[in-house]
């Protein structure tokens, strides 16, 4: 059984998502209705409490970031940004409060954001000690080429966003919610990503480059990517980022959180392998679950166990001086009684092999020995992988 469950993951995901929206939706009217709740800002007069539809801001072109048209220093609250382009322009220094980008594209050149904060804390009711509104900005439907660069993106949503060339470095993602979007090159460096939900989400290319370390939590899920175009390179892509999930929380001593994506890194590799190696792969799936579900050592195990029973029957056991042996007459004149006390004998006899402590009533005839040494060959190898598995699961 894996440590993760994917679906009621996904549930509490989704009754996040929906209470984060209500919670949004409240502050964003009361902020509206009463501005001055917004004491602790200076609203631009520009670009706050103001609805924009299908405005431009920016340089036209494509151009490098020096050249970005610059917006420093500005309190944006409770707008909405509907099918808007952002061009080649720098956010410095910014705090967005209650925004919503629905539609909009933030290409050409690419979009920076610098020091910039999308969420609102503190709270406004009384007392406000140890409260905090956690009110922040939602993304919806955007294509998104950026940098956020020392950023507060806390408790941000994305929905049905493509994310692309996109980096995130430095910045605060704790509890981020990117549902039903696409992800494709995006590099994270030493951020917090601790509660971070990301579900409904194709990922193609995810990096970490890391000075120091990006930081995640037993509350940060990666759900299931789906596969679509069932291609080696899709299945070699796909692998690649459940490797890179893996590894990272390996590094924050999350050792059950990188068994599971590690588990799903080897299922999906082992789509993309040429016939041999994915022969040894289904072998390692089969017998222990790429080291990560002992209880497969137990069903392989029963199935070795069953196999060779019925091959006794075929090869010839003897039982109290006779040799039951299976053939085509045999089986013609077999009744079901003394089929079952057949096969009780060649389990038993099974069992004793699987287990190398042999047994008192029966024994292989000496054309069967050769399968009780093959029998207690893999039993011994069978318990070792079993034994080693659920040891490496408990000392986590």
């Amino acid at each position: 059984m894996g440590y993760i469950n994917f679906k009621e993951e996904v549930f509490v995901a989704q009754k996040q998502l929906k209470n984060r929206k209500k919670n949004n939706e409240n502050l964003f009217n009361d902020m509206v209705k009463h501005k001055d709740l917004a004491k602790n800002y200076k609203p631009c007069k520009t670009y706050s409490y103001k609805i924009f539809n299908e405005d431009e801001f920016g340089k036209k072109g494509i151009l490098d970031e020096d050249k970005f048209s610059t917006i420093e220093n500005k309190d944006i609250l409770c707008s909405k940004f509907i099918g808007c382009k952002f061009d080649n322009i720098k956010f410095k220094e910014c705090r967005f409060i209650g925004c919503t980008f629905e539609g909009c594209e933030f290409g050409k050149g690419g979009v920076a954001f610098e020091n910039c904060s999308f969420l609102k804390e503190d709270s406004n009711s009384k007392p406000s000690l140890n409260k905090y509104d956690n009110f922040s900005c939602t993304f919806i439907q955007c294509d998104i080429y950026a940098k956020f660069l020392n950023c507060v993106l806390a408790f941000v949503i994305f929905e049905h966003c493509k994310i692309k060339n996109t980096n995130f470095e430095q910045s605060d993602m704790n509890s981020v919610i990117i549902k039903d979007s696409e992800l494709d090159m995006i590099i994270i460096s030493d951020c917090d990503l601790c509660g971070v939900k990301v579900f409904s989400t194709y990922i193609k290319d995810l990096e970490f480059r890391d000075k120091f370390q990006t930081k995640l939590d037993e509350k940060s899920f990666f759900d299931k990517i789906s596969i679509r175009n069932k291609t080696k390179e899709e299945y070699e892509g796909i692998y690649m980022v459940y490797q890179t999930i893996a590894d990272k929380f390996k590094e924050n001593s999350l050792e059950n959180n990188f068994g599971e994506y590690y588990y799903l890194c080897k299922t999906t590799q082992r789509k993309a392998l040429k016939f041999i190696p994915k022969m040894e792969s289904y072998l390692y799936w089969l017998t222990c679950g790429y080291g990560e579900r002992p209880e497969y050592a137990i069903y392989s195990s029963l199935v070795i166990i069953l196999v060779f029973a019925i091959l006794y029957l075929f090869f010839g056991v003897e039982v109290e001086e006779q040799v039951v042996i299976y053939n085509l007459t045999t089986i013609k004149n077999l009744t079901l009684p003394k089929f079952l006390g057949d096969f009780n004998e060649a389990i038993t006899l099974s069992i004793g092999a699987f287990g190398a402590v042999g047994t008192i009533n029966c024994e292989p005839t000496p054309i069967s020995y050769i399968l009780t040494n093959l029998e207690i060959l893999i039993g011994i190898i069978m318990m070792g992988l079993g034994i080693g598995t659920l040891t490496r699961k408990v000392v986590r």
